[in-house]
């Protein structure tokens, strides 16, 4: 210690002084330990809730730094540019005040007061509790590096480019009421529901749309198309859903992605499971499965006879290599066999077995192939799967306009998942080259996007009709007083 220049003298109030100095001068290493320690289990905390909420999805384009925004979100009304959710005061949030950060977490409103788009899926964020949302924006601000980058803005056509209908929309569909209880103080099934309900957002992609593009609640988990794919049935049904599936199937599926002779995950799902899922606790992961498996059953199609993973048988050999050889490029264009044998058959087998570890999958008992609708295949063959978890990574190149490997037509890769499906799953789905250039574009348009114009015609209408006959009545009621 240093030498303290001053004399000590006997004074009480100069002992009391002193010993009070002293005691600041030794216990604050201690407290800013103690406190240094807090604050660092907080944001251990902030980061395993951002891993569990899927953050990094939307907010990390590839090769670029975490959370520097910039991902494009196709959605029906456009595409969506997610934003730098770093700490950065000039590009990200590190401006906002944690009460601004709940409000866009929970009400999709920002600092500026512009609204967000349910891209951000803010209306399952909002049963975040308190204490969640502390400890996520310490996490943001204090263990998430700032990264000065500019994004583009989000640019929709009217009227979606006028932010301010979102409160409306709100006002219909948000229910801002947050849970009293901390993830990590929740147990057993109320755990697996704030995971599936809240953090993970499974209805976000896994619940049908009304017309307004709001979650159907009746429908809850009960499948709904995205961007030309299509978010299956989680429901306890057995045909239409996977009722059938074990808890500790369902587990696997969300640890890996891989469920061998029922599922892969792709697309989103393979995202979520790359970046979310597979760095859950097994204890949480358990309890999400456990949750899922208890939703009731909602069954899309009553006339199914049995679950998607439940179609198809190992094609024989001989049956596939009869007929006439055709080369790519030949006209009249190949047919669906020829198609399967020339870009397909060396990686899942002319028998459509894969291979026998099945790193490759069987392409009969898989639910793509067997799904009802086709999407799924279809959108796997345009853009490929590319799925890494745990340093294991899944790869099957594409065949769209990119494609490294082959880039086949519409009309090619209609025929090619007719003859997929006839042969390996639910049957043949006729599919055209027109279906093909849906997919291409994103899916089919949801109803509100296909009639908008028309409704806001038959609105502006409505609102003359009702203007003139106002005025109608109002003449005559003014006439009557004249005459009297």
């Amino acid at each position: 210690m240093a030498d303290f220049s001053f004399k000590l003298r006997s004074n009480l109030s100069q002992k009391i002084f002193l010993g009070s100095g002293l005691a600041l001068v030794f216990c604050a290493p201690l407290w800013a330990e103690n406190r240094t320690a807090y604050n660092l289990e907080l944001i251990q905390k902030g980061q395993y809730l951002a891993t569990a909420a899927d953050c990094m999805a939307c907010h990390t384009s590839p090769n670029s730094r975490p959370f520097s925004g910039g991902v494009t979100i196709v959605s029906p009304m456009g595409n969506i540019i997610s934003t730098n959710i770093t700490p950065d005061a000039d590009t990200g949030i590190g401006h906002y005040s944690e009460a601004d950060f709940s409000r866009a977490l929970r009400q999709g409103i920002r600092k500026d007061g512009s609204h967000l788009y349910p891209a951000m899926p803010y209306t399952a964020y909002a049963k975040l509790s308190d204490g969640d949302i502390h400890a996520l924006y310490r996490y943001f601000m204090q263990g998430v590096a700032p990264v000065f980058h500019k994004n583009n803005k989000t640019r929709l056509t009217f009227p979606f480019n006028v932010r301010a209908l979102m409160m409306g929309w709100n006002i219909l569909f948000l229910s801002d009421k947050p849970s009293k209880i901390d993830f990590d103080h929740l147990q057993g099934l109320d755990k697996g529901r704030y995971l599936a309900d809240t953090l993970e957002h499974c209805g976000t992609c896994h619940s049908p749309r009304n017309i307004f593009m709001a979650e159907k609640k009746k429908a809850y988990l009960g499948g709904s198309p995205l961007s030309g794919w299509y978010a299956p049935n989680i429901t306890a049904s057995f045909n239409s859903g996977i009722g059938r599936w074990r808890e500790e199937e369902l587990f696997q599926y969300l640890k890996t992605g891989s469920l061998p002779g029922k599922a892969r995950a792709a697309d989103g799902m393979g995202e979520a499971v790359t970046n979310s899922l597979s760095k859950l606790s097994d204890s949480d992961l358990h309890a999400l499965a456990a949750y899922i498996k208890q939703v009731p059953p909602l069954e899309n199609n009553k006339t199914a006879l049995r679950p998607r993973d439940q179609y198809g048988e190992e094609k024989d050999s001989i049956d596939i290599r009869t007929g006439k050889t055709e080369i790519v490029g030949q006209t009249p264009p190949l047919n669906g066999q020829a198609l399967y044998s020339n870009n397909c058959a060396s990686c899942h087998g002319e028998n459509g077995g894969g291979s026998p570890d099945q790193h490759i999958p069987s392409l009969y008992n898989n639910t793509t192939t067997g799904a009802e609708r086709p999407d799924n295949l279809v959108m796997t063959i345009l853009n490929g799967v590319q799925r890494k978890t745990n340093g294991y990574e899944v790869f099957m190149p594409s065949f769209g306009k990119a494609s490294m490997v082959q880039s086949l037509s519409d009309e090619e890769i209609a025929r090619l998942a007719n003859y997929v499906t006839g042969s390996f799953g639910s049957g043949d789905h006729h599919l055209t080259a027109a279906n093909i250039k849906t997919a291409r574009q994103g899916g089919e348009k949801p109803f509100l996007m296909r009639y908008l114009y028309s409704l806001m015609l038959g609105g502006i209408l409505l609102v003359i009709a009702f203007l003139a006959l106002f005025f109608r009545i109002y003449r005559k009621n003014k006439e009557k007083k004249a005459i009297h």
